[in-house]
């Protein structure tokens, strides 16, 4: 097999249709940043069909339930089920990925993702000028897969870039600290705080894959006339959806900036921990950039019709539950990214935005010198080089991972040109956010 690429096209590289069921990996969040105080609800008639659950979580849903007047806000209760500090899905050490886990991630399909990830924490390096101290900073490592690939490519040439590494995890449970330390015990200059609170000024790159997707959301729903709030309610101890009207004033104001040329019923999510997250990272950083990788939208395209019932999803044992308040704290709970916000807001706190494009030709760009030097695979390549073809594969693909994941980039005081690598042949472009 012989990769035939021309300079002005990314790479093609084939692969048979490989399935997915989604979601992503293990995102951790601050829970500082994320606390909700439950507001008295004026709350409507049902809606939907009522949810119960046998999860140990239960009794503490129903108690804060019940002490908020019937109903707290879904990204209350999306808080609970994957971030109480000792029930909630990620902090319980309940989340894993892969064959035997709940879903499975681009770190999970293989160590290629990590080593392109690399690449450009390397190139992200010179183009700060190789400093003498670099900070890649993970938040979100799950198990510390993809920080071992990291740190396994970024230190066999043992030169001045392994040499300036500084690994930092940002992780707030014990349990996942643990697993961590297990795994990149070889490596002596990685460390971990458990909030961004903690930060240290920093010169580097911010990493994540899959984090902003399990930051608890606001559910809204247009009636027709105007935005409403979806809740979560437990009448005869069985949780359910309700709506009310809009009170909070932070969620009025996103509301008011939402559509509302769309259909009765349709359901959009708002985030509001992406914009904290971005503040405390501009103020922590010195020079660099942040690198995220996420599956949503942008534009238009986040209002399709297609999506009338928004994105929430629920996933376990790789089993997709559309209803996400059944089993709180055993199954994980996911919010699709609407990037165009993000773009926007990451604009608002300083950032420039260096690159967005999804996962297919995001990763193209960052594999094309390795592809290049590849040469002819059947004469000369190795059991460990066909793997991670064959895992890129599957990172391509168009109508799975390819398509569904994007990379958005916003840098400080980084150098807009030349442009990363990765970003060379990006589609849609941030022409679109």
């Amino acid at each position: 097999m012989k990769l035939e690429m021309q300079k002005s096209e990314p790479p093609e590289i084939s692969s048979k249709n490989q399935e997915f069921r989604k979601k992503g990996n293990s995102p951790i969040c601050d829970l500082a940043h994320l606390s909700v105080s439950p507001a008295s609800p004026q709350v409507s008639a049902f809606k939907f069909q009522a949810s119960s659950s046998s999860s140990p979580l239960l009794p503490i849903l129903l108690k804060e339930i019940d002490e908020a007047g019937g109903a707290i806000p879904f990204r209350r209760f999306m808080e609970l089920a994957l971030y109480h500090p000792e029930l909630g899905y990620y902090a319980s050490g309940r989340a894993k990925i892969g064959k035997e886990g709940d879903f499975f991630t681009s770190v999970s399909v293989g160590r290629i993702y990590g080593r392109l990830l690399a690449s450009i924490c390397r190139e992200a390096w010179e183009l700060l000028g190789t400093p003498s101290e670099f900070t890649i900073i993970e938040q979100g490592a799950n198990d510390g897969t993809m920080a071992l690939d990291i740190l396994e490519a970024l230190t066999e040439s043992n030169d001045a870039c392994a040499a300036a590494l500084r690994y930092l995890i940002v992780e707030p449970f014990s349990l996942n600290r643990e697993r961590q330390q297990q795994k990149l015990a070889a490596f002596s200059r990685v460390s971990w705080i458990a909030s961004l609170e903690e930060l240290s000024c920093f010169s580097g790159i911010h990493l994540s894959s899959e984090l902003l997707d399990a930051f608890p959301v606001d559910s809204l729903r247009w009636n027709g006339e105007s935005w409403e709030e979806e809740v979560v309610a437990a009448p005869d101890d069985q949780l359910c959806w309700k709506t009310r009207s809009v009170s909070d004033p932070d969620l009025a104001m996103a509301a008011a900036l939402l559509p509302t040329n769309l259909a009765t019923g349709f359901r959009v999510e708002v985030n509001p921990g992406m914009r904290p997250w971005l503040h405390s990272l501009h103020r922590k950083m010195d020079r660099g950039l942040i690198l995220t990788v996420d599956y949503g939208q942008s534009g238009e395209d986040r209002y399709a019709p297609h999506r009338a019932d928004g994105t929430l999803l629920a996933y376990q044992a790789h089993q997709r539950f559309d209803d996400p308040l059944p089993e709180p704290g055993l199954r994980d709970i996911t919010a699709q990214v609407d990037f165009t916000t993000l773009g926007r807001q990451a604009r608002e706190e300083g950032f420039e935005i260096l690159g967005y494009s999804d996962q297919h030709h995001f990763l193209v760009g960052a594999a094309e010198p390795w592809l290049r030097s590849l040469g002819d695979l059947l004469g000369g390549s190795t059991p460990n080089t066909q793997k991670d073809l064959r895992s890129l594969q599957t990172l391509l693909h168009p109508s799975t991972m390819g398509s569904q994941f994007k990379a958005i980039a916003f840098g400080k005081n980084f150098p807009a040109s030349p442009q990363l690598s990765c970003f060379k042949f990006q589609r849609p472009g941030v022409e679109v956010l």
